[in-house]
């Protein structure tokens, strides 16, 4: 019988490739919170907020997957420019119960989501900025993972604020959500 010696070099190469192999799919998702909720005890994951919208009036809003339980969400950071008296600047970014984000795609069809409790965003100097959560059931989320968003459209209780995406943003925005 024959004895086959493997070089040391084959065996480390071998040994890399099985590790890569082994590598979970979503291993290349970054995640701001990964833990499990303090009073349900659903497992929560947040994944790494995102700039994914390249043309809008001035400030970035930034977009995030969230998923609790086995709730799927849409997240949004955005902000405004606020000035004048306090109370117009604590209502300068306010988004009701039940308020939409109405998602258009390249085909021309629309997707709307509604926030389950209103959001007030919170002031800092001349800028409000609020995170509304959007849930989203399988088939919604099927379609911003294949469809290209081409803009949202985000109403809050005194303006609609559009967003234009680019096509680096919207594939961002889709390995953002494939995360979750």
């Amino acid at each position: 019988m024959r004895t086959v010696r493997i070089r040391p070099t084959i065996a480390v190469l071998l040994a890399i490739a099985m590790f890569f192999t082994s590598v979970p799919a979503n291993a290349k998702c970054k995640f701001n919170v990964d833990t499990v909720h303090s009073r349900t005890g659903e497992k929560m994951l947040w994944t790494k907020w995102n700039t994914f919208v390249l043309v809008n009036r001035g400030n970035f809003p930034l977009g995030s997957g969230v998923s609790i339980g086995d709730q799927k969400y849409f997240a949004m950071r955005v902000s405004r420019d606020v000035s004048g008296s306090k109370a117009e600047r604590d209502s300068g970014l306010v988004v009701p119960a039940n308020g939409k984000l109405l998602i258009k795609f390249d085909d021309n069809s629309i997707v709307e989501l509604h926030s389950e409790e209103e959001v007030t965003g919170d002031v800092h100097g001349r800028t409000s900025e609020a995170i509304i959560k959007y849930p989203m059931d399988a088939s919604v989320l099927n379609d911003l993972l294949k469809k290209r968003i081409l803009n949202i459209r985000l109403s809050t209780t005194n303006e609609d604020m559009d967003y234009a995406f680019g096509k680096k943003g919207a594939k961002k925005m889709q390995k953002t959500l494939a995360c979750i």
